[in-house]
């Protein structure tokens, strides 16, 4: 899958709003009385849903947090939308206004324009996007003209799909018959539109943040039970922003909610120990243990293309700080941002380690394979050394053209078998002796010697060797106070991920 910072083109997808046009009657035609036609480019249709679609406005007040509407396409579903909006912009002027749509359809753009302004592209587009398209797209303005333009992003969260069920306290599917779960089931796709101000017709100084998602079971459940609540619990939800630290505030909270490369580590771990198990205790044939290995690691480079996208689109929300006034760039946001990203580079790593991991086992099961097979053939050796022989002399005596006496063969053959049965079993005992006598085979273990290494407090090992040292213990002790100031080389911290890293 190629992302890039463009989704589409003008001509990749139809255009939803068709502007109308007079048309100007020719001479000597005769007028259609009926409706006029409307001229629109012909390109192809994408199928929508079926189903009316779910347009839930967030509200303070409401037990859910929000307020539900089901609209179809009909005249009335405008009303019903401009009075939930309208209820919800006069009780709480100082709350942004947080929208959730599930589902796309042709018509949707002009419900939605009854409350929100866009100037700039048909907010429908964007859901579009989300619903048919498989690219993701960065953070970024719609326009650079204006001064209020709206932002938008399409993200695929990643986390384990059981997550998404044990959240909501609800039992998971069955997955399909597989080794592990399949990307598609780990992947949660969001698109958000964002505007900081002059968006909302009804308030032009509230900002509206516009969601979408599909119409899984999953999503509704996500969406109904977990983000509006989610959402409304943080401190900093009714905070004035513009529109970097906006867009900032909204990926950084919905990549928190939904994203957990933690889980994703966890449940490749988990793979790697059952394949461990099930290759010490040799379960299933090699080529399935080695198939189910090749698999996770190519889950694992996947997974790397979504961590590359994640890591780029923060790294694109962090240089935002610059454009903000120099009073906001100590908000803890982009602390937030600034730790995801040393998150995911940790992240990264732990990917790659993964990967090694089971790359060496599966060369172990080669080994193992390659090993067995070696064994095999040096006893398939060993019973060709011991019948050989004997049925060497039984061709010999076979041959019609000589007659021999039938004792001579068992004068021959008891000799000739015994020294083959001598010989197959010697003959390895030898071997044994000869290379254990010119070369030592038996294991040898080390014993570590402390005067190898640095006891607490000290510089250096007792092994080394300094000039003026008189051999006193007390004289390798560092000779400096605890309030003299630590050079840098020696200053380190650690993240909470454990990496090392220069610092105070």
């Amino acid at each position: 899958m190629t992302m890039t910072d463009t989704l589409f083109s003008s001509t990749d997808l139809p255009q939803l709003h068709l502007e109308k046009y007079d048309l100007v009657p020719l001479i000597n035609i005769t007028q259609r009385t009926d409706r006029m036609p409307r001229r629109h480019h012909r390109r192809p249709a994408l199928e929508a849903s079926s189903g009316p679609v779910a347009i839930r406005v967030g509200h303070r007040n409401s037990k859910t947090r929000y307020h539900e509407i089901q609209v179809t396409g009909a005249a009335s579903d405008r009303g019903l939308f401009v009075r939930l909006v309208e209820d919800q912009v006069r009780h709480h002027p100082n709350d942004p206004l947080i929208l959730s749509i599930n589902a796309y359809q042709p018509w949707l753009g002009d419900i939605l324009h009854t409350c929100i302004d866009d100037y700039w592209h048909d907010i429908a587009d964007l859901d579009r996007a989300v619903q048919y398209a498989t690219t993701m797209q960065f953070p970024e303005k719609a326009s650079k003209r204006g001064r209020w333009v709206p932002w938008t992003f399409i993200i695929d969260h990643i986390n384990v799909p059981q997550v998404y069920y044990w959240s909501v306290n609800m039992n998971p599917p069955v997955l399909e018959e597989a080794p592990s779960p399949r990307m598609r089931d780990l992947r949660f796709r969001t698109g958000v539109w964002f505007c900081g101000k002059g968006a909302c017709r009804l308030n032009r100084n509230m900002s509206v943040t516009i969601i979408f998602t599909k119409p899984t079971p999953v999503a509704e459940h996500i969406v109904t039970r977990l983000m509006f609540d989610f959402l409304w619990r943080d401190s900093d939800f009714d905070q004035p922003r513009n529109d970097e630290e906006g867009i900032c505030w909204t990926f950084s909270r919905l990549f928190n909610l939904l994203t957990d490369w933690q889980n994703i580590i966890g449940e490749l771990l988990s793979r790697l120990d059952e394949a461990e198990i099930n290759s010490h205790d040799r379960y299933m044939p090699v080529k399935a243990r080695t198939r189910r290995m090749h698999y996770e690691v190519d889950r694992i480079y996947e997974m790397k293309e979504y961590l590359h996208f994640h890591t780029r689109s923060l790294g694109k929300l962090q240089r935002l700080r610059n454009d903000v006034p120099e009073g906001e760039k100590q908000d803890p946001l982009w602390n937030d941002i600034e730790d995801f990203v040393e998150d995911l580079g940790q992240f990264e790593a732990t990917l790659d380690g993964l990967k090694e991991r089971f790359n060496n086992l599966i060369e172990l099961e080669f080994n193992i394979s390659n090993s067995t097979q070696t064994d095999n053939s040096a006893f398939l050796m060993g019973v060709a050394t011991l019948f050989l022989p004997v049925s060497f002399l039984a061709s010999l005596f076979g041959i019609s053209t000589v007659t021999w006496p039938v004792e001579w063969y068992a004068y021959i053959a008891v000799p000739v078998f015994a020294l083959s049965v001598f010989f197959t079993a010697a003959f390895p005992v030898a071997r044994r002796r000869i290379q254990k006598a010119t070369g030592p085979i038996s294991e040898r273990r080390l014993h570590l010697q402390p005067q190898q290494f640095t006891m607490l407090g000290e510089d250096y090992p007792a092994s080394v060797n300094v000039a003026h040292d008189n051999g006193d213990r007390k004289a390798r002790f560092r000779q400096q106070s605890f309030s003299q100031q630590r050079s840098q080389s020696v200053k380190r911290t650690y993240s909470r991920l454990g990496s090392e890293e220069k610092g105070l």
